[in-house]
């Protein structure tokens, strides 16, 4: 996998929408008008955080926002200044939503606070695969290629997602309810190293 650049943002962040586009919790966020420029502004912001390690497979069947000790966010009002961008943001956001948005940013930080240690832990702060390649151990594949043996955290909204970390040796560490959907913090510890 390799980093992604800065002109792959729109199109990362528009291929993270597409993989989890079915993916329920976005509808907390915008009604379903809104849903996919939504959740595809939501991913743009996110990324445009995370480039300095957003990562890709040669295909971007595999796409992974792996924040690892050292590495450091990108400034978000940087993104928020671009007039065309907040151009875009006003035609599908709406008070309720951004409001909602601050209220789950911070209610997440809470958990990441008390879990994830950035001197020692990866932090996946998003993963997905493409629909056409799922079920080829690339999830797998691009943590083992991205995390090492370094402990893991993560945090997941849905059951299928948490019995599927949990096959991947994640732990489930906290749930909370959050408006109608449950948040789950999941942890896999450093994997021990071959003698």
């Amino acid at each position: 996998m390799r980093k992604i650049s800065k002109d792959e943002l729109k199109k990362t962040s528009s291929l993270f929408a597409e993989m989890f586009s079915d993916y329920t919790p976005y509808r907390l966020f915008f009604d379903d008008k809104h849903l996919a420029k939504g959740t595809e502004l939501l991913f743009r912001c996110e990324v445009f955080c995370a480039l300095n390690y957003t990562y890709a497979d040669e295909n971007f069947e595999v796409i992974a926002s792996v924040k690892r000790p050292g590495d450091k966010d990108r400034d978000l009002t940087l993104l928020l200044a671009d007039p065309r961008f907040s151009f875009e943001a006003m035609k599908v956001g709406n008070p309720r939503n951004i409001s909602l948005l601050k209220e789950y940013v911070a209610f997440a930080q809470g958990f990441a606070e008390k879990y994830y240690d950035p001197a020692t832990d990866c932090y996946i702060k998003n993963i997905g695969v493409a629909k056409s390649a799922r079920g080829k151990g690339l999830l797998r594949k691009a943590l083992n290629e991205l995390c090492s043996d370094m402990p893991v955290y993560l945090e997941t909204h849905t059951q299928e997602n948490v019995s599927l970390y949990e096959h991947l040796g994640f732990q489930l560490l906290e749930s909370a309810p959050f408006h109608g959907y449950t948040h789950y913090c999941m942890k896999r510890p450093a994997l021990k190293k071959p003698l």
